[in-house]
């Protein structure tokens, strides 16, 4: 179990977007122009990309007669439409027409017009929307994602949003009837705003009220600049990743890295209702520096955590909004199910092979692995293949074969594929270290090289090469290499980890402390840098640099976010058993209790035992009922070499740790698990000798 910075990145990823000019677009609430045609009321579903998943997606029915996929986005005042999707409809795009701005920054925008937009009966005529915008994703979850609807659309309705029931009703506006209770709302012809009380969890609590923007794209309660002020009495100060619409897709996460605050909050009014939701509310711009974070003049958002066991209304036009209590029966749609469901019903039971892709991808999510390989070797046998989607039909089918722990059927499926077209995948790391750990280094190397002949441009090819050339123990050419990758990725600190790697395996262990060092920077979050580096300082000096670095590291973050069982490790690796022991009572009860009883919970329970060293006899009866429920899975595998590391297994560890390995290839920080408990088997079988 590891604390990952895609989380965090995820956690923080905020829809916002707001247009600048010209002044016409979406910028003036002209009443007017908001028609559609339909009945007074149109129910339709909400999609979830899992039960329970956070966002809330709608389908449109398009002027091509497809449905496509959008983001329900009361955040943003404009809408956004894919690049592809826009093409396949075969819009018009004015290029260059204007930006936008969100929480990533600004970005360009270009404009189209989609004649209609249909929700069940209900057809909205002339759709403005941004394409192709920068931090947009492609896909929620599996399903291909068409784009954001925003108020360019919503503000057309009163709009009843049945969180619990997963169901949206489009209402003509003065037709509904809002709860009794609700509060007055701004809508300024791009956003929607409304008052919200904030009461604090501390000693004493402190209540005020602040205007705020309610959006439903958004995750929890963001504040910015003045509005955070009122509750300043107690706060938490760190930096994390934040992300949204408008930023720049080829810049490391560590750009994204903000001082933020966090408020901790007990509970909230908000429309009319009590919201019992303890949180913390993220506070930018709380110094009104030079750098504002965000659109100019964002007072912060309320996010759909805040109105996921409510009915929310938004009365556009009557100035007014409101939660209430649903009365449906609790309803969790699961997208990927609705999706399948419609390609059955419309292309049949059988399906047709050139969906043959799309429908693996869905039943992948949905865990249903069996019918997944037969689509694939489906869509793989069609003479009609399109040969990027063949290759990309090929490695799914090869990770689904690994993840089953079959790496025989894997290679199989891999062998024919062109070593560019790897790269395209993103499976040249997976493919060259599997080689490497089986041993096949001269397959491994003629693989990496002829990736490098195909797409000399590609940093991928000769970051697979230096892992290849480590392998043989050619420590010089393994970090030219990875600093050739680094070159042609355009980042210096790319590759950071392997370069301390091959540092360490060359004897130049304070190297390998700075790489690690300049990685904490990067990403204080990341706990296995700060792990690793934990076990390279071999005397007092340097051990004195590392718990000086641990507490910086550590100072920077907000204390939900500290790694606790890498802190657990790291203490363990000084010598401080008692600041070990405090963090992993911390850790259990933080990431761990939290949990209904499963093989997650036993596998977190035995990973934190395990990096404390001790109950070694209960965690190895946790880790192993884990295993026996799932079967192989590179993550309880990890914990299961731990496990037999903190008994002094050493043979058990080492065969677990190359089995996680062999599971997730393209997974650094497996690989050097399995080289350092290698290394620490052969130190210990060599001193035995006599």
């Amino acid at each position: 179990m590891r604390t990952s910075p895609v989380l965090l990145l995820a956690a923080s990823l905020v829809a916002c977007a707001r247009p600048s000019m010209p002044e016409s677009f979406g910028s003036e609430f002209d009443a007017s122009n908001l028609v559609y045609e339909g009945p007074d009321a149109e129910t339709v579903d909400l999609v979830r990309t899992f039960p329970g998943g956070n966002r809330i997606y709608v389908q449109a029915v398009l002027p091509d007669g497809e449905k496509g996929l959008f983001l329900v986005d009361t955040g943003a005042a404009i809408s956004a439409l894919s690049e592809e999707t826009a093409e396949r409809l075969g819009l018009e795009i004015e290029r260059g027409y204007s930006y936008i701005e969100g929480l990533g920054g600004r970005a360009p925008m270009d404009r189209a017009v989609v004649s209609t937009m249909a929700f069940g009966d209900v057809v909205v005529p002339g759709v403005e929307v941004a394409v192709g915008i920068r931090g947009l994703p492609e896909y929620a979850g599996a399903l291909p994602l068409d784009g954001i609807l925003g108020n360019n659309v919503w503000a057309r309705f009163t709009l009843e949003i049945d969180y619990p029931h997963d169901q949206m009703t489009l209402h003509r506006p003065g037709t509904a009837k809002l709860p009794r209770k609700s509060d007055p709302m701004f809508f300024d012809g791009g956003h929607v705003f409304a008052p919200l009380t904030i009461t604090t969890d501390a000693d004493p609590p402190h209540s005020d009220q602040i205007i705020i923007q309610i959006d439903t794209g958004a995750g929890g309660l963001l504040l910015s600049g003045h509005s955070g002020q009122p509750f300043e009495q107690d706060y938490t100060e760190g930096v994390e990743p934040v992300l949204g619409l408008g930023a720049p897709e080829q810049l490391p996460a560590s750009e994204f890295l903000k001082p933020t605050r966090r408020i901790p909050v007990d509970h909230m009014r908000l429309g009319g209702q009590k919201v019992d939701l303890a949180l913390e509310a993220r506070w930018l711009n709380y110094d009104q520096g030079d750098r504002f974070i965000g659109p100019s003049g964002m007072r912060g958002l309320v996010g759909h955590e805040l109105m996921a066991s409510h009915v929310v209304w938004f009365d556009y036009q009557g100035g007014r909004f409101g939660l209430s209590k649903s009365k449906g029966k609790e309803r969790l749609v699961d997208g990927h199910q609705l999706f399948l469901d419609q390609d059955i019903a419309k292309h049949g039971a059988e399906g047709i092979p050139e969906q043959s892709l799309y429908r693996a991808r869905l039943l992948i999510a949905l865990d249903r692995l069996d019918e997944a390989v037969a689509e694939l070797e489906r869509y793989r046998a069609f003479d009609g293949a399109d040969e990027e989607k063949y290759a990309e039909a090929t490695v799914l089918l090869a990770n689904v074969h690994r993840f089953n722990g079959d790496l025989a059927a894997a290679w199989t499926v891999l062998e024919p594929l062109p070593a560019g077209a790897l790269i395209d995948t993103g499976e040249l790391e997976a493919s060259v270290n599997g080689l490497v750990l089986e041993g096949r280094l001269d397959e491994a190397e003629a693989l990496a090289r002829a990736a490098m002949a195909d797409r000399p441009d590609e940093w991928a090819g000769p970051q697979a090469l230096a892992d290849v050339l480590y392998a043989r123990q050619e420590w010089t050419a393994a970090n030219q290499a990875l600093l050739d990758s680094a070159r042609l990725a355009g980042n210096p600190d790319a590759h950071l980890v392997r370069r301390a790697r091959v540092a360490l395996a060359r004897g130049d262990a304070f190297g390998a402390m700075a790489h690690l060092r300049r990685l904490l920077v990067l990403y204080p979050a990341s706990g296995m840098y700060l792990w690793f580096y934990s076990q390279l300082p071999d005397d007092d000096a340097s051990r004195q640099t590392f718990l000086a670095d641990l507490d910086l590291t550590v100072n920077r973050l907000h204390p939900g976010d500290r790694p606790l069982d890498f802190l657990v490790a790291s203490q363990v690796a000084m010598g401080n058993r008692d600041a070990a022991l405090e963090a992993m009572e911390k850790g259990i009860a933080r990431d761990c209790a939290q949990m209904p009883d499963s093989p997650t919970s036993q596998n977190c329970t035995a990973w934190y035992y395990a990096l404390a060293e001790v109950y070694p006899d209960e965690a190895l009866a946790l880790i192993t009922s884990a295993l026996d429920e799932t079967g192989d899975r590179p993550d309880f595998l990890d914990t299961k070499a731990m496990v037999h590391l903190s008994r002094g297994e050493l043979e058990q560890a080492h065969t677990a740790a190359l089995a996680a390995a062999r599971l997730s290839p393209d997974d650094i920080y497996m690989l050097w698990q399995a080289d350092r408990i290698g290394e620490m088997k052969r130190l210990a079988t060599q001193a035995k000798k006599p």
